[in-house]
């Protein structure tokens, strides 16, 4: 029963880190346009940095912010529902959620470069 309980948490947690890292990153292209009174000359100049590693900082700064909300919202979780092995659940969730990121990150600073190239 305990495993049911942990999918199911996994699968909440993921959608709601999911639009919460869809939130911030909107949040944070604004926050960008109006403080730094962006316009398409200025993006391209952000996105074409070395290579496209500026679009890529752009989008895990918001991924580390996302990451240290779900880990406080996680514990919140598994206390309230009074689960087991809160750390272990907690540890596991965020190990999961890390690693996909990663692959799919890698597999984005891989592709960057190309775009940039053939658009530029």
């Amino acid at each position: 029963m305990d495993i049911i309980i942990f999918i199911a948490s996994y699968l909440l947690l993921s959608i709601i880190g999911s639009l919460t890292y869809v939130g911030f990153v909107l949040l944070f292209f604004s926050f960008m346009k109006k403080r730094f009174n962006m316009n398409e000359v200025k993006w391209n100049t952000v996105f074409s940095y070395r290579k496209g590693k500026g679009l890529y900082y752009i989008l895990i700064f918001p991924y580390v912010l996302t990451i240290a909300f779900i880990f406080f919202l996680s514990i919140a979780w598994f206390n309230f529902i009074n689960f087991e092995y809160k750390i272990v659940a907690v540890v596991s969730l965020l190990l999961i959620t890390t690693i996909s990121a990663v692959v799919k990150f890698s597999k984005l600073r891989g592709m960057l470069p190309e775009k940039f190239q053939s658009n530029y």
